[in-house]
């Protein structure tokens, strides 16, 4: 079992631990000073803690055994203890919603604990997505760049030529270095998840320097914006690549750019590609492709850029 497997055990095996500790001190200070009903109150420390610390089951396993223990001990009283409860109405509807309440803080406060940790566990991923990128520039291939760096630099030429303003050119560079993701259809989601969570800026509890911040703000906003684009491309040239006859009407022209470009960058390195029934072995078949696969204005600037 790896080394960080085991802390994490260890870690929740010692918080049970030290809650069932607190349980039954609670317990113990109960039967010394015979057992008053405000001490009920002290069973929301185990119960609040597990709910944090370990998650919503075992809060609620936690909060169920504190209800058990007190209708033992409740029981049993007069026999072990020597204790006799006189129970009025009262008395009883206060125990019914201590117990009620008991369960629920322990279900509310597990609930919060557990979307907290999807939280943090989605930003790690958002970490490892930009990260991602960064490795796309690093990663070294034919003539020194990778295949991602190649479509990337092909398609903002592209961008270009068609006389986009410099953002979008860059959106589409950054979007055309995560196109060649095997997962993109699961990672999708995951930028829409994380970069709203970044944006709401939930992350100010991490203990995070303001360099920090700024860097995960620029890349929420980075990733926000070729969202749509990976997604486009990923619904009509990743999911649907074997459709010839597309509907053009629909499809971002910056998703158009991005495929054209990976293409033309596979199409040098393989000699051919399959689109379906079509096999694409050269520069002519890539424009019978005009209209139909990839807009015109595409396909021209794509000739403009290789010729």
């Amino acid at each position: 079992m790896p080394g960080g497997r085991k802390k994490v055990l260890s870690g929740k095996q010692f918080e049970t631990i030290l809650a069932i500790v607190i349980v039954l001190a609670i317990i113990l200070i109960g039967i010394l000073v015979h057992y008053k009903f405000y001490l009920l109150n002290f069973f929301f420390i185990p119960v609040i803690f597990s709910g944090y610390y370990l998650g919503r089951k075992r809060a609620i396993l936690i909060s169920l055994a504190c209800v058990l223990l007190e209708i033992l001990y409740l029981v049993f009283s007069s026999r072990v203890f020597g204790v006799v409860f006189e129970f009025g109405q009262d008395e009883l509807i206060f125990l019914i919603s201590w117990a009620l309440f008991l369960v629920a803080t322990g279900w509310i406060v597990g609930l919060l604990s557990e979307k907290r940790e999807k939280e943090l566990f989605n930003l790690k991923k958002a970490y490892v997505g930009i990260l991602s990128i960064v490795l796309k520039y690093l990663e070294l291939g034919e003539e020194g760049k990778s295949t991602a760096e190649k479509v990337a630099d092909l398609a903002g030429k592209i961008a270009a030529v068609l006389e986009m303003n410099k953002a979008a050119v860059e959106n589409i560079k950054s979007a055309a270095l995560l196109s060649d993701i095997q997962e993109l259809e699961n990672f999708l989601p995951l930028v829409s998840s994380t970069t709203a969570f970044i944006q709401e800026e939930s992350f100010s509890q991490m203990k995070l320097s303001d360099r920090e911040k700024i860097m995960l703000k620029t890349a929420a906003l980075i990733l926000s914006e070729i969202q749509p684009l990976l997604q486009s491309y990923n619904v009509h040239y990743r999911q649907k690549v074997g459709e010839l006859e597309k509907n053009l009407k629909v499809i971002q022209v910056e998703a158009s750019i991005i495929a054209l470009a990976e293409l033309y960058v596979k199409l040098t390195r393989q000699g051919k590609v399959k689109l379906g029934p079509e096999v694409i072995s050269s520069l002519e078949d890539i424009k019978k492709l005009s209209g139909k696969y990839f807009p015109v204005k595409v396909v021209e600037a794509f000739y403009m850029v290789v010729y």
